[in-house]
């Protein structure tokens, strides 16, 4: 069951306590720590990157975060003066999960209450057209490229206007281009819209380019072990952006064992 998270005006803080997040072998029963001592304050509207070795606990995090996991009583939640409870989540998966019988359209209309008096279907046209997806509105899935899905499951993860976006490596696997496309897609979109985004990559330029602060996690079981503020001037938005590899050197000098979990 999804956890209920409270918002309210700007000074809101959003805080994920876990002492640990385990589970259990359903052969033997043998247990296995993925989580330990997470403690993590996050500002509203702030854009914080998780980088770590793979297994380290990064989407167990994130699928606690949104409801996916249980939370098993830790603490997930977030605080201000005057909260106001809302379960408002966007999630950007690892692949586009677009249902191929369904349209470009239909494919982001499933995430909408359509019987809701306040459903308005140009929304969903208005927000397709400014991912630049209008011509294909009626297409099938498998009739548009791959960086024009993974920019539909952008957009059904955005059109209920979430105030938090959770993104496990949204971008894996495509080409240069095609990611610094939906780089800009999404710059674009929280210059209107300012929301608060946890995004999970394994590449630390992308982490330098769209973040402003990355949490680096050790090996399983994860925890934070370096909590960084980005530096870097993000223009233009693209990974060969020379603020965005000198910061990268020069973490990667400092720390050489970093993306391995050790500082």
């Amino acid at each position: 069951m999804r956890e209920k998270f409270q918002y309210g005006d700007d000074r809101v803080s959003f805080q994920i306590k876990i002492k640990e997040k385990f589970f259990r072998n359903k052969h033997d029963k043998n247990k296995t720590n993925v989580l330990k001592n997470i403690n993590i304050t996050i500002k509203p509207k702030e854009f914080v990157c998780i980088v770590g070795p793979s297994g380290c606990g990064k989407t167990t995090l994130m699928n606690m975060i949104g409801g996916l996991i249980d939370s098993e009583s830790q603490v997930i939640k977030s605080t201000s003066r005057d909260t106001v409870e809302v379960e408002k989540f966007g999630y950007v998966f690892q692949t586009s999960r677009l249902l191929p019988w369904l349209t470009v359209k239909e494919n982001v209309e499933l995430v909408c209450d359509t019987n809701s008096p306040n459903f308005d279907s140009d929304n969903i046209d208005f927000l397709l057209e400014s991912f630049g997806l209008k011509e294909f509105m009626n297409f099938y899935p498998k009739a548009i490229s791959g960086g024009m899905r993974r920019k539909v499951a952008l957009a059904r993860a955005l059109i209920n206007n979430p105030k938090v976006l959770l993104m496990d490596e949204p971008f894996v696997s495509l080409d240069q281009p095609t990611s610094e496309s939906l780089y800009d897609v999404l710059v674009s979109y929280r210059k209107e819209k300012p929301i608060t985004v946890i995004f999970i990559t394994h590449m630390l330029k992308e982490a330098i380019l769209l973040g402003d602060r990355i949490l680096f996690f050790s090996k399983k079981p994860g925890t934070v072990v370096f909590d960084y503020r980005v530096k870097s001037i993000r223009k233009p938005l693209t990974l060969d952006n020379k603020s965005v590899d000198s910061e990268y050197k020069k973490l990667k000098s400092k720390y050489p064992q970093l993306l391995e979990g050790l500082v």
